[in-house]
């Protein structure tokens, strides 16, 4: 329980998406329902925030140039510092069985995709983090 002066600490999210509009929006969602939102442009930065910040959860867009979100993801899982950080892929694409195999391989938490209704957004991004929180308390 938090002591009444002790601040109560804001969930982090990094979103790395080399669309700057999407990094907005979703920014912009997370902000106004209480989230501190770190951004990245691409996944070469996007692993060097996560490391410095260790945010809550990591939105990653699948399809970015230099490092796609899959391979970024695999190598954030892969680091000691950065491997219990919940990645969630954003994609303009319905996943297929054979993706959802992969994402499990990578241990890739859950994938949303890009378009979802806003307070449909929200509410995942709140589960996310509640059932993440649960398996670290």
């Amino acid at each position: 329980m938090n002591d009444v002066n002790e601040p109560v600490k804001k969930p982090h999210i990094l979103i790395i998406d080399d669309d700057e509009v999407m990094r907005r929006l979703y920014g912009s969602l997370l902000g106004k329902a209480g989230y501190e939102v770190i951004y990245s442009p691409d996944a070469v930065q996007g692993r060097e925030l996560a490391r410095r910040f260790l945010p809550d959860l990591i939105l990653m867009d699948i399809e970015m140039p230099i490092v796609d979100g899959i391979t970024a993801s695999s190598r954030l899982k892969k680091e000691p510092q950065t491997a219990n950080i919940p990645i969630v892929l954003l994609t303009n694409s319905d996943l297929s069985l054979e993706s959802e195999k992969w994402m499990k391989e990578f241990a890739i938490t859950e994938y949303i995709q890009k378009g979802i209704n806003n307070d449909d957004f929200i509410e995942r991004i709140k589960m996310i983090i509640s059932k993440t929180a649960k398996k670290a308390a």
